[in-house]
C-alpha cells in the first residue's frame, strides 16, 4: 500500500460553474437593491397594476437565487449535473434584464 496517499475529489467544471454564477448573483445584490429602491419609488408615482407587477417581480430576485442556488447543490449532490446547471442559470434573468436597465440608466440623459 505505500505510495496510495488520500484520494483528493478533483472539483468538475459544473461544481465551478455554480460557484462563479453565485458569486456573481451575490455580487449583483448591490446594484439590484438601488434599481429596487427607484423601481418602488417609479411605481408609487405611476400608479398602475402594470408598475406594481414589474416591482413584485424584481422583489423575487433573492428568493429566486438562493432558492435555486440550494435546488442546484441538491441536484449536484445527487449527481444530476445537467439539471444542476441549468437551474442555476435561472437568476441569470434577472441579473441580464437587472444590467441592461442600470446600463441604459446611466447611459440615458
Amino acid at each position: 500500500m505505500a505510495g496510495r496517499g488520500p484520494r483528493r475529489r478533483q472539483l468538475s467544471r459544473g461544481a465551478i460553474e455554480l460557484g462563479v454564477l453565485q458569486g456573481l448573483y451575490v455580487l449583483f445584490l448591490l446594484p439590484w437593491s438601488m434599481v429596487a429602491v427607484g423601481g418602488v419609488m417609479a411605481a408609487g408615482s405611476a400608479g398602475t397594476t402594470l408598475a406594481a407587477l414589474l416591482v413584485y417581480a424584481w422583489f423575487g430576485y433573492p428568493f429566486v437565487a438562493v432558492g435555486t442556488a440550494v435546488t442546484a447543490w441538491v441536484l449536484f449532490g445527487t449527481r444530476h449535473e445537467v439539471a444542476a446547471r441549468w437551474v442555476n442559470r435561472v437568476p441569470l434573468l434577472w441579473v441580464v434584464v437587472g444590467g441592461a436597465v442600470l446600463t441604459w440608466v446611466s447611459t440615458a440623459g
